[in-house]
């Protein structure tokens, strides 16, 4: 305003400048322009800021940035016809079912209870989805493994990794016979053990096929990485678990037990201290859950929590290895509706 009020004067007044003049008045008002473009860069990056978030984290002397998006709004449907990672916490109730798909690879760890197998099955379908390449079952529990069965009949199936330990379990014996009619051997596999989907590498960092160990700590937990993103299953399990190995900063994690005190201890919640929290639960379950010291420690470490039981909802995230988004679905495949 300065500057073009200057000009203004000086064209009433028709003042005639020498070169100086001009080029302390050029000066001035590129000075103003610079100004003017600095706070419209500042504006818009708080704009921003509402909409995401950025996270840095030094890791063997390097930078991981990662954007963080929220939609804010809850979604109908989603859509996994795309070229990135798409994770699908699906709402089964009191149990648990994570859906992963990259490209044409999938991979589904959990698969609920008995009811929820064929609900799952048919949400794949609908989906365009008819190869499963690793089917997960972290351990032998029903609300767990219960409709893993239904997705080895109804879906062709690469290769199904579930532990030993529990392998007496009736609905472990019920994958197993599932299984076999379709010529299919279950794997057992064992820590450090890798595989690829597509470009998101997989490791597993916990599991147990033998020795005195519960259902829950035998679960087998997957660390996957993807660009520069991170993500790792505890399935349910525990403290013990936890306590076993050291553990990496990770962006999502899926919460051990569905949010149980016997899961999330705060050194493990230190070391992994993930920008999002799921927890896969059912609304006004019998157990409680989540346990509100176990919300206590994750929100003490600044996680955002994604619970599926607060709407009956299903979390979708999304990431192109840079950027990930979430947001909250309208799916609910619960065959415990009537319960």
């Amino acid at each position: 305003k300065i500057s073009f009020a200057i000009i203004r004067n000086m064209k009433k007044k028709r003042i005639k400048l020498n070169k100086r003049q001009v080029k302390s008045i050029a000066s001035l008002i590129i000075l103003v322009i610079l100004l003017l473009a600095s706070r419209l860069n500042l504006d818009i990056a708080q704009n921003r800021t509402a909409k995401s978030s950025i996270q840095s984290e030094n890791t063997n002397n390097t930078t991981r940035n990662i954007v963080y998006m929220q939609t804010g709004d809850v979604q109908e449907n989603v859509d996994l016809e795309n070229d990135d990672l798409n994770i699908l916490f699906l709402y089964v109730g009191q149990a648990d079912s994570t859906l992963i798909k990259l490209k044409d690879k999938v991979m589904i760890i959990d698969a609920g209870n008995n009811e929820d197998g064929m609900n799952i099955s048919n949400f794949l379908k609908s989906e365009g989805i008819s190869k499963i390449d690793y089917l997960v079952g972290t351990h032998a529990d029903e609300d767990h493994i219960g409709g893993l069965d239904d997705i080895v009949n109804e879906l062709e199936i690469g290769k199904i990794f579930m532990p030993k330990i529990g392998e007496d379990a009736k609905n472990y014996q019920n994958v197993v016979k599932a299984a076999k009619k379709k010529n299919l051997e279950i794997e057992n596999p064992k820590i450090g053990d890798k595989f690829t989907i597509n470009d998101a590498n997989c490791e597993i960092m916990s599991v147990q096929n033998e020795g005195d160990y519960s259902e829950n700590n035998s679960s087998i937990v997957i660390q996957m990485n993807y660009g520069k993103t991170k993500y790792l299953f505890m399935g349910d399990a525990e403290k013990e678990t936890e306590n076993s190995r050291k553990w990496e900063k990770v962006d999502v994690l899926k919460v051990g037990h569905h949010g149980s005190n016997t899961s999330s201890s705060e050194s493990f919640l230190e070391q992994v201290r993930p920008y999002y929290a799921v927890i896969e639960v059912g609304k006004n379950n019998s157990y409680r859950l989540p346990n509100k010291y176990t919300i206590s420690r994750i929100e003490k470490i600044g996680a955002k929590i994604l619970r599926t039981d607060t709407n009956k909802t299903s979390f979708y995230i999304k990431s192109d290895g840079n950027e990930i988004s979430e947001s909250e679905v309208k799916i609910d495949l619960d065959g415990n509706k009537s319960k």
